[in-house]
């Protein structure tokens, strides 16, 4: 029961935590620890599958004697909104990863925990962006492939 002394101090009664509700925390401190490094990872591996698909990508176009299949209107567009997609995935997946300069109070907890939490914001959204830029890409050049071996070949 909490209750005020003369002082104007509060008085409150407390007991130590259950061995359920400390499993309970380390379970948030890990996941919250992990979190920062699982949205990392998956930027990375954004960036590894962007940057290998952009390769195949260009080195089809680099090609001297390409097939007249890809000198078409609709295979060009829609190359050209997989290279948009796939380029933005990039842009946001290293967005993700880069470091950023935090300015704040080094013994102020509150602090801390806005900072960690704008960070993990901050990275879940790149890296969200990222993957749904990815998604379209790979879909767009799917729809590319598709064209060429329905309608082309």
């Amino acid at each position: 029961m909490a209750g005020k002394n003369k002082n104007d101090e509060i008085i409150a009664e407390s007991s130590p935590l259950s061995p359920e509700d400390e499993r309970l925390g380390k379970l948030f401190d890990e996941l919250e620890q992990g979190s920062l490094k699982t949205l990392e990872d998956a930027a990375k591996q954004i960036i590894t599958l962007t940057t290998a698909l952009l390769g195949a990508f260009f080195g089809l176009l680099a090609f001297k004697d390409a097939p007249a299949y890809l000198g078409s209107f609709e295979i060009k567009f829609i190359g050209a909104l997989a290279l948009i997609s796939f380029v933005t995935a990039l842009f946001f997946s290293l967005q993700a990863v880069s470091p950023k300069q935090y300015s704040f109070s080094r013994s102020s907890l509150t602090e801390k925990r806005n900072i960690l939490n704008a960070i993990i914001s901050d990275k879940h959204q790149a890296v969200n962006m990222a993957a749904w830029s990815f998604g379209i890409g790979a879909l767009l050049m799917l729809l590319a492939a598709l064209d060429i071996l329905i309608f082309r070949i």
